[in-house]
């Protein structure tokens, strides 16, 4: 039996987890209790996204063997990919104190203090696992990442450098020199660091989605998008809240005492949620650019496109034609945009569920308000009124998720 837990090591490795998932299974089936076959399912499960069932795995070989740090370092893994901090903090705190010289697993705390936005913390637990293995890369990574955000940018290069002379050939420390590099407003810096990382490892989500954002970034208007996105995304839910509401605040009054201030921010407002898949439709046209985009960002970014071109020309027609249900057509295609164009942001599944869920509810209200403008001359009916409010409050239940996330 020791011969198929060489092959399931063997078949991670080359990144063929449904093949080890199977060899782990048929050895399992008459050793239940292999502590070394679970620990390696687990991780297959990981790979893999199947959280769940990895849970059940890691949960199942605690039962009999709580004292097993592998274990625990897993469940933190897997809380944190479920946005479960706390739950995390506390698994990894437990491994450490009872395997306390891992780098790794203090790799793992500063990463979850990042997702907290504890940066002091997250430097500190880096530090501490270099302390235990000063070419970590893990710790390396991380470490650079806390003092980015600290605003010690340059000593963030630097180390993220150091990290390279360790390991020249690592796909993840190149992707994170690129979105550092982007961060830090050199998109063609940043798009070397992608492309280098790609070579080494096609697969590399990051530095795919890295590339796609720093092909966008030559134009300059996405680039002030880009700043925004990054300024928001380092601050604690809390304030960007605070930041929201001060903006919805300041826009009401710049509605009363200066209307053209308002129509601008307005537009800004707008942008933070459109000009992503909009910008993807432009990468579109880039013969390499269509290559780096997902199938999911392709498919937004055509709804998104068929919507806008709807409600433009819907727009147009009423103009010449003065036809209320055209009037109906272009402000339900147009207000349909919003939460198309966010509808698979959040992280988890289950909130992509509700976005979607959610996104189809106001299409569906939208078309029937349509239907009764064109019936009834009314392009202010009850259907098109609720799909209005519908969609300011989709606007604050996913600023909500996804400050949360």
């Amino acid at each position: 039996m020791a011969v198929l837990i060489q092959r399931a090591q063997l078949l991670l490795q080359q990144g063929r987890y449904q093949d080890a998932l199977t060899t782990l299974k048929q050895h399992l089936s008459t050793s239940a209790n292999d502590i070394d076959a679970l620990f390696l399912l687990a991780i297959c499960y990981l790979e893999m996204g199947k959280t769940e069932e990895g849970e059940q795995v890691v949960n199942n070989a605690l039962s009999f063997a709580p004292d097993d740090d592998r274990f625990l370092y897993l469940k933190a893994r897997m809380a944190l990919n479920k946005n479960q901090y706390n739950e995390a903090l506390q698994a990894i705190s437990e491994a450490v104190a009872i395997h306390p010289y891992q780098a790794d697993y203090f790799g793992m705390w500063s990463q979850i203090l990042l997702f907290k936005k504890d940066y002091p913390g997250a430097l500190q637990k880096a530090q501490e696992g270099l302390a235990i293995d000063p070419e970590n890369l893990v710790c390396l990574n991380l470490r650079s990442n806390a003092l980015f955000n600290l605003g010690k940018k340059e000593e963030a290069f630097s180390n993220l450098h150091e990290a390279l002379e360790h390991n020249p050939e690592n796909a993840y420390t190149h992707a994170n020199l690129g979105w550092k590099w982007l961060e830090a407003g050199d998109h063609r810096k940043a798009l070397e660091h992608f492309r280098e990382s790609l070579k080494l490892d096609p697969n590399q989500q990051w530095a795919k989605s890295g590339m796609v954002q720093a092909m966008k970034a030559r134009y300059w208007l996405y680039r002030q998008f880009l700043n925004y996105a990054f300024f928001m995304g380092r601050q604690k839910a809390g304030m960007q809240w605070l930041i929201i509401v001060g903006i919805f605040i300041f826009t009401q009054i710049a509605s009363k005492v200066f209307f053209p201030l308002y129509v601008l921010l307005a537009l800004v407002a707008l942008s933070t949620w459109l000009i992503a898949p909009v910008s993807n439709l432009f990468l579109r046209l880039n013969p390499y650019g269509r290559y780096a985009l997902t199938p999911q960002q392709i498919k937004v970014s055509t709804m998104v496109g068929y919507l806008l071109l709807t409600a433009l020309l819907s727009a147009a027609a009423y103009w010449i034609t003065a036809i209320p249900g055209l009037l109906a057509t272009a402000i339900c295609s147009g207000v349909l945009l919003l939460p198309v164009s966010s509808m698979y942001t959040p992280e988890s599944k289950k909130n992509k569920n509700i976005f979607r869920i959610y996104t189809v509810s106001l299409a569906v209200v939208g078309l029937i308000g349509i239907v009764f403008a064109f019936i009834t001359n009314d392009y202010a009916n009850i259907f098109v009124a609720v799909m209005l409010i519908g969609v300011f409050l989709y606007q604050l239940l996913a600023n909500y998720i996804i400050s949360r996330e």
